[in-house]
């Protein structure tokens, strides 16, 4: 992941999961008064009837809608009734300078309507495709089987961990493909999240505190992302 225009970034996200008295529907016309937001599509989930989606936990945190602007075409908003979420898809361009400044006049508005109880989960998520690459030969990560490199092979890796507070896990994968291309090469997928701090949203609610959980997620997501690869992209990239 990179915070200049140079990047293998192919998908970004980042979400919440949420207690609410209301639906996915009550947090509509919030969503439309940020920046033209308001190209609502049903998402194939939304056909299921309420009664099994809110009882199944696996479908129970997935969006119903997916909410597109007209004016601000890089990003999309994701909707359930216990989760939000904004999204870019092969359009990423900086951090500081957009992405996290997008989160921050999102969830403010979200926060001031009052209609979420609790945040029990928020998450980020970056997808790196290096397109022509295979990141077990160029990357820091070696793995050699009998002591013989194992870099002609098709490997999938998975390292599960945490630090300061925040969970990660990074899956690593060589020779295969990304919907944004026809050749092969490696993808990084990098998840950092916190799910052992809830906010409660009452009087006491500080959003300078979740807003800088959020920040601390990107830190951790960018620092694991340089331990996989080399060290010339990393200056490449300004990492």
């Amino acid at each position: 992941m990179s915070d200049n225009s140079i990047n293998t970034i192919v998908d970004c996200v980042f979400d919440i999961f949420f207690e609410s008295d209301y639906v996915a529907e009550n947090f509509l016309n919030i969503i439309s008064t940020i920046d033209d937001f308001e190209e609502i599509i049903k998402l194939p989930l939304h056909q299921i009837p309420d009664a099994i989606r809110k009882n199944d936990p696996n479908l129970k945190l997935q969006p119903l809608y997916e909410i597109r602007s007209s004016t601000n075409q890089e990003y999309k908003i994701l909707l359930g009734d216990n989760t939000i979420g904004i999204a870019i898809h092969d359009k990423y361009s900086s951090w500081s300078k957009s992405f996290f400044p997008q989160i921050q006049k999102i969830f403010s508005l979200i926060f001031e309507s009052k209609k979420i109880k609790t945040i029990n989960r928020m998450g980020l998520r970056y997808v790196d495709f290096l397109e022509d690459e295979n990141i077990f030969d160029t990357g820091k990560i070696k793995v050699d089987i009998d002591k013989i490199p194992a870099t002609d092979k098709k490997m999938f890796l998975r390292i599960e961990d945490h630090v300061e507070q925040v969970s990660y896990n990074k899956v690593i994968t060589n020779k295969t493909q990304h919907l944004t291309s026809s050749n092969t090469g490696s993808i990084v997928d990098i998840v950092t999240y916190i799910d052992t701090k809830p906010f409660i949203l009452d009087d006491t609610f500080d959003k300078d505190d979740f807003f800088n959980d959020v920040d601390k997620l990107h830190n951790i997501n960018k620092d694991k992302f340089k331990e996989v690869i080399d060290d010339e992209r990393i200056r490449k990239y300004g990492l």
